[in-house]
């Protein structure tokens, strides 16, 4: 999280203006037509067996990804999107407000209240473009995530203005431009252009990313990156799917699309491979994930990285169904030791459904930690400085919609 905790006198009145803005927004469509509304929230109490705050376990270096998250999620975290369509002359055009709120513990230690995540206008069918979606705003634009490390690998975040959906040949073609001022840390330009959809093979496509991006200060360094993500679905005729990404990205580039460090210059380059597989048969569904790493910050020292991990469901009855999961991930920088964490959940289950992807889910779960000395205090709890292992307890509710 990216912006400043607010004083608690801020917090109520930041809650109230978003709050504000959103009924603003759903009064203002509701004579016209049905608002979309979607969202999404987790949220639940927990403890651990060292008599102190509730505990996550994480390791607090090399990739991002590597941290496997049923049964590990110590915040309370909501989004909730309000999205309203129009149209006139031919045109479509939409205007979309999400909120959401983030409290890194049980209670309000660091609550940052609501906050305006997006807020963008789009519109579809102008005559030198009819197929093209144009928009302009705050928007998290194209993301692709692994559900169970909850990581987006592709994240086009930042307030800008482009165009998306373009058939071009056999995929389509999207260009975007962002802009950030100081708050990001440091003011800095980017662009991003994606090229999806490409069929290549029976049930397969390839998507493309490339990004670009430059500081705009003295000192800023420039970047560039890119992206290559194979999509296979009915895999070896099953109901598998999976999904290959090759990322590289130099200087001021992030590997995920976004933004890097805007100090880093061509010293800096990294690269990351992750496989992920996603199936359901019968009561038995899961996802499982492969990540290999390695990334060079500006001064050029290295770390290298690797996690391999999954979940499984396996539905008892149509509402209540077994969770299991297992994560080992490791890092080593640089002429230092390799640090290694290991992590497994269990959490029986109740759901509107049986399979891995239905939600909401309520879940009881215990979680059991083992690291490394070299992987130093993976919790940040300070009951935990010197241990090398740890169980956590609790309940959960996630639900989208």
């Amino acid at each position: 999280m990216h912006a400043p905790i607010p004083s608690p006198s801020a917090t109520p009145r930041r809650a109230r203006l978003a709050s504000a803005a959103a009924l603003a927004l759903l009064a203002a469509a509701g004579s016209a037509q049905a608002v979309d509304y979607t969202g999404y929230f987790r949220a639940g109490p927990g403890l651990t067996s060292e008599d102190t705050s509730r505990a996550c376990y994480g390791l607090n270096g090399g990739s991002a990804g590597m941290k496997y998250r049923l049964g590990n999620e110590c915040d309370f975290y909501g989004e909730f999107q309000l999205s309203q369509g129009f149209q006139k002359d031919g045109i479509d055009y939409r205007a979309t407000l999400m909120v959401n709120q983030y409290t890194p513990q049980t209670q309000n230690a660091g609550d940052k209240g609501l906050n305006i995540e997006q807020m963008w206008a789009e519109a579809r069918g102008f005559d030198i473009a009819p197929n093209a979606t144009f928009w302009i705003g705050k928007e998290r634009g194209r993301r692709g995530d692994v559900h169970i490390v909850d990581t987006f690998f592709i994240e086009m975040l930042g307030v800008g203005a482009g165009f998306k959906n373009q058939p071009v040949g056999a995929g389509k073609l999207g260009v975007a431009f962002y802009k950030t001022d100081s708050d990001y840390p440091r003011p800095g330009n980017r662009v991003n252009v994606e090229y999806l959809g490409l069929p290549v093979n029976p049930d397969g496509t390839l998507n493309f990313f490339f990004h670009a991006t430059k500081g705009d200060f003295k000192g800023g360094k420039s970047g560039a990156g890119f992206t290559v993500r194979h999509d296979q679905a009915k895999l070896f005729g099953t109901g598998l799917s999976n999904s290959l990404w090759l990322q590289f990205a130099q200087g001021s580039a992030g590997l995920n699309g976004n933004w890097g460090d805007l100090t880093a210059g061509s010293k800096a380059k990294s690269w990351r491979i992750v496989e992920t597989f996603n199936g359901q048969s019968g009561a038995l569904g899961g996802q499982a994930m492969l990540l290999l790493a390695s990334e060079k910050n500006g001064a050029g020292l290295k770390t290298d990285s690797a996690s391999v991990g999954g979940r499984v469901s396996y539905a008892l009855t149509k509402n209540f169904k077994l969770l299991a999961e297992a994560g080992l991930s490791q890092y080593k920088p640089e002429g230092g030791q390799t640090a290694r964490l290991t992590k497994f959940t269990f959490a029986p289950t109740l759901s509107v459904g049986p399979d891995f992807w239905t939600r909401p889910e309520f879940r009881l779960y215990v979680t059991t930690a083992k690291w490394n000395k070299a992987a130093g205090n993976v919790t940040g709890q300070a009951a935990f400085n010197g241990e090398t292992s740890g169980t956590s307890y609790g309940a959960q509710v996630e639900w989208w919609f």
